[in-house]
C-alpha cells in the first residue's frame, strides 16, 4: 500500500464499454498526437489468422521530424497509453538510457485532464560534450490516483500540482527523451479510462475452497494472451502486502513464475509454471487452478478453461486436463438465487415476501409470517433485520439498539436475547458460515451460529474515536464494508477479516465511494459492488458503488427510501428493495423501475 493519503478505487461493473479506447493521429509535423477513430491491434490484425481474440487499442504515433522538446514530450505521453508491443511506439521519443530504463508495465501515475508542459532552462552535465544539445521539459498536472504494478487503484486526496522534469539530447538533429522522470506511466484521467479495465485477481480465504476477489485495474493490451500473462504474473504476487494482509492468501509457492507467455488456443488458456511450482501437492494444485481459473475466466474474458502445466508436463487436476470455471462455482460464495424479501411488518412480526419481480400478476408478490417466534405474536418490537444465506437464521435489533435477538426460522424455534455490554446496536449481518455480526456502540462483536459466546472483533487503530454505524460482512467472510463517521465526515470503508480460532481483526481499511455525501445505510450487491443509501429524508438516494471505488452510479427511486437492500447473483436478476416513507416496499429488477408491492412494514433484507 502507498502512503495515507492515498485511498484506493475501482472502475464500476458496468464499466466495460468505456474501456475501448479511442486511437490518436498527427495533423502535420508540427503538432502533437490527438484524438482519432478506434482501431485494432493484434495478431489477427497482422497475419489474418488467429485464435487469439482482439482488443480495441489506441494507434499511437512516432515523433515526427522536427519536433520541438515539448511536442517531443506530449507525443510520448499520447503514445504511451498504448500497450501494443510493450509501447513500442512510445520507445521510438527514447534514447539510451532511457530506452533501456523504461519498464512501465501496469504501474501509472494518474493526472487530472491534459497536463501543461513547458520549456525549463538548460543544465549543463557533466563530461557532456560541448557540441551536445541538451533541453528539459516540465509537465505539470494534478495527480488524481496512482495504479500500483499489480493494479490497485489509489486515489490522491491531496489537491497540490505536481511537476515532472525530462531531460532531452538531440541525436540526428532529432530531440529524443533520455531522462524520465519516473518509470512509472503519466496518464490523464481520459486516457486510463479508455485503456484500463476492470478485472479481479482471486485469492484464498483462511478456510480452504473460499475464494476472494481483488478487485483491480488491467491495461487493455492487444490481445488476450497479454492480458492473461499480466493476470497470471499480478496473480503470483503475494496479497499480504495488500489490502488483503493477513486475510488471504496464494496456493502458489513462494518464487513462482511463468514460463513465457499464457498460450490462448480459442477458449482455453495454458498456464506454464516453473520448477518453484512443482513441489505443490494435489490438493495445492487443485487450489492454483481454482484460482487461475476464476482470476481468466471471470469478468469480460473469451477465456473459458485452463490448462495448468508444469515445464510443459500437462497436469491432471480432479481427473481432468481442462479446468473449467463450473467446477470451482462453490468455491466463491454468492447470494441464493431466486430468495424472498423479508421485512417487519406492520404488526411487528417478521414476514416473507415471495414472488416479486416476476412479469405479470406476481409483481406484487405473495407474503406470509415467517415460522418460529419470529413470525408470531408477541415478537420484540424489532427496528431492522438480517438473514442467513440459508435462510435457517434471523437476527433483529429493537428499535432503540438495547438488544438483539437470535432465532431460526423453523416451526418452533425460539428467540434468545443478546445485549451489548455498553453502546446501542446499529447493525448486525450474517456470513456464508452463519456467524452473526454485530455493530454497537462503536465496536464489533461475532456470535458462532446456534449459540455461544460472543467475541470482541479487534479494529485496527484508524477507526480510534470514529463512529462505526453499519457494519455488513461478504458472505465469504473476509471483505466487510462499514460506514465510519469521524472528524473528516462520513466515509464508505472496504476492509478484510483475518480470523485466528474464535477471534476475528479487521484490516486496516481503504476508501470506497469517493463524493458520495452522507452514506446512511449499505447492502451488499453481488460479490463486486455495494448499494448506498446517502442522504437524509426528503432528498435520500441510492448509489451503487464499485469495490474498490470508481465513480459511483446513481439510481433512480421512487418516493423517499429510508432503508435499502439488494441482492445479485450470476444466473439471476439482479433485484433491489427499499422501505420507502409510510410503511411501503417498493422493488427494482435490473435497475429498472421501482414498483411497489402488497407489503406494508419497514427495514425489508434479501438473505445473505
Amino acid at each position: 500500500m502507498l502512503i495515507s493519503r492515498l485511498r484506493r478505487i475501482a472502475a464500476p461493473r458496468h464499466a466495460g464499454a468505456a474501456v475501448l479506447a479511442a486511437a490518436v493521429a498527427v495533423a502535420g509535423c508540427a503538432t502533437v498526437p490527438t484524438s482519432g477513430a478506434v482501431q485494432q491491434v493484434g495478431a489477427a490484425g497482422q497475419t489474418g489468422v488467429s485464435q487469439e481474440q482482439d482488443y480495441s487499442q489506441p494507434i499511437p504515433v512516432g515523433p515526427g521530424p522536427g519536433w520541438g522538446p515539448t511536442q517531443i514530450v506530449s507525443g510520448f505521453l499520447a503514445a504511451s497509453a498504448s500497450f501494443a508491443h510493450d509501447h513500442q511506439v512510445a520507445r521510438e521519443y527514447l534514447a539510451a538510457p532511457a530506452l533501456q530504463n523504461w519498464q512501465p508495465g501496469w504501474a501509472v501515475t494518474v493526472v487530472s485532464k491534459a497536463p501543461t508542459t513547458s520549456p525549463l532552462p538548460i543544465i549543463p552535465k557533466p563530461f557532456a560534450s560541448q557540441s551536445q544539445q541538451y533541453a528539459r521539459v516540465k509537465v505539470t498536472g494534478l495527480p488524481v490516483a496512482t495504479l500500483t504494478g499489480t493494479g490497485q487503484y489509489q486515489v490522491f486526496s491531496g489537491s497540490a500540482r505536481e511537476s515532472y522534469i525530462f531531460s532531452l539530447t538531440k541525436i540526428n538533429d532529432q530531440w529524443r527523451i533520455d531522462e524520465l522522470p519516473t518509470s512509472q506511466l503519466l496518464l490523464t484521467q481520459a486516457d486510463f479510462q479508455r485503456v484500463y479495465q476492470p478485472r479481479n485477481l482471486y485469492f484464498l480465504a483462511q478456510s480452504d475452497q473460499i475464494l476472494v476477489p481483488d478487485p483491480v485495474f488491467v491495461p487493455q493490451q492487444a490481445t488476450n494472451t497479454e492480458l492473461a500473462t499480466g493476470l497470471v504474473t499480478a496473480l503470483l504476487q503475494d496479497p499480504r502486502r495488500g489490502w488483503l494482509s493477513g486475510a488471504a492468501a496464494t496456493a502458489f509457492p513462494p518464487n513462482s513464475s511463468l514460463i513465457g507467455q499464457v498460450s490462448v488456443n480459442g477458449p482455453n488458456a495454458t498456464v506454464d509454471l516453473g520448477a518453484k511450482a512443482a513441489t505443490a501437492d494435489q490438493q495445492q494444485l487443485t487450489r492454483m487452478a481454482a484460482q487461475l481459473v476464476w482470476t481468466l475466466a471471470s469478468g469480460h474474458s473469451a477465456i473459458q478453461s485452463v490448462e495448468l502445466q508444469l515445464g510443459g508436463r500437462p497436469l491432471q487436476i480432479m481427473g481432468s486436463q481442462y479446468q473449467l470455471p463450473q467446477a470451482y462455482h462453490s468455491w466463491v460464495p454468492m447470494q441464493p438465487a431466486g430468495s424472498g424479501l423479508y421485512f417487519i411488518g406492520s404488526d411487528g412480526t417478521v414476514q416473507a415476501l415471495t414472488g416479486v419481480g416476476q412479469p405479470g400478476p406476481g409483481q406484487s408478490g405473495r407474503l406470509s409470517a415467517v415460522p418460529g417466534a419470529a413470525g408470531a405474536a408477541g415478537v420484540p418490537p424489532l427496528g431492522s433485520i438480517a438473514v442467513s444465506a440459508d435462510q435457517r437464521w434471523v437476527a433483529g435489533i429493537t428499535a432503540g439498539g438495547g438488544a438483539v435477538y437470535i432465532g431460526g426460522l423453523s416451526p418452533g424455534a425460539t428467540l434468545r436475547q443478546w445485549q451489548p455490554p455498553s453502546g446501542s446496536c446499529t447493525s448486525v449481518s450474517w456470513d456464508d458460515q452463519d456467524d452473526l455480526w454485530i455493530a454497537c456502540g462503536g465496536g464489533v462483536w461475532m456470535l458462532p451460529p446456534g449459540g455461544g459466546s460472543a467475541a470482541v472483533v479487534s479494529l485496527p487503530d484508524l477507526l480510534s474515536g470514529d463512529q462505526l454505524t453499519d457494519f455488513q460482512v461478504a458472505l465469504d467472510g473476509v471483505r466487510v464494508v462499514m460506514i465510519v463517521r469521524g472528524a473528516s465526515g462520513t466515509q464508505v470503508q472496504l476492509a478484510a477479516i483475518s480470523r485466528s480460532g474464535q477471534s476475528a481483526s479487521v484490516g486496516q481499511p481503504v476508501t470506497i465511494g469517493a463524493g458520495i455525501a452522507d452514506p446512511q445505510a449499505l447492502s451488499w450487491y453481488g460479490t463486486d459492488d455495494v448499494i448506498v443509501l446517502a442522504g437524509g429524508t426528503p432528498g435520500a438516494q441510492l448509489d451503487e458503488v464499485p469495490l474498490n471505488g470508481g465513480q459511483p452510479i446513481t439510481i433512480t427511486t421512487t418516493g423517499d427510501p429510508v432503508s435499502v437492500t439488494a441482492t445479485s447473483t450470476a444466473g439471476s436478476a439482479a433485484n433491489l428493495a427499499v422501505g420507502v416513507s409510510g410503511g411501503k416496499i417498493m422493488v427494482s429488477t435490473n435497475l429498472g423501475a421501482f414498483q411497489p408491492t402488497r407489503a406494508t412494514g419497514q427495514a425489508p433484507v434479501y438473505p445473505g
